[in-house]
């Protein structure tokens, strides 16, 4: 029987340690912990390419594109599996394709008035 488990939850910032206390302010997240722990593949998430933190948005905040080297770094560690991209795609749908070729300068900023846009 094959038996499948999940459990979501945005850290709001993937590369912030879930506990700094144990393993230092570049500690694993909260999906490295789990991975860790349970041995699971992990799927990490939050403020992916993007400055500001999801609850920024709901105050009027917008972001700017951010660099993805921490991101980089970690998945070569082998810290989580996969990353989860929300809001970066939501206002630049070419997101994955403009990061794909390296093109990071016309990555657009994130608006909160992208929430209510269809593409």
């Amino acid at each position: 029987m094959t038996q499948i488990s999940r459990h979501q939850r945005s850290s709001g910032r993937f590369w912030e340690a879930e506990y700094p206390q144990i393993d230092g302010e570049n500690g694993l997240n909260f999906a490295g912990w789990a991975k860790k722990v349970t041995g699971a593949a992990t799927i990490s998430v939050g403020s992916v390419g993007l400055s500001g933190d999801l609850l920024s948005t709901f105050g009027g905040e917008s972001s700017t594109p951010a660099s993805l080297d921490n991101l980089l770094e970690r998945m070569e560690r082998d810290e989580f599996d996969l990353i989860a991209i929300g809001r970066a795609i939501l206002s630049d749908p070419e997101w994955v394709t403009k990061i794909r070729s390296g093109d990071t300068s016309s990555l657009k900023d994130f608006s909160p008035a992208a929430l209510g846009e269809l593409y």
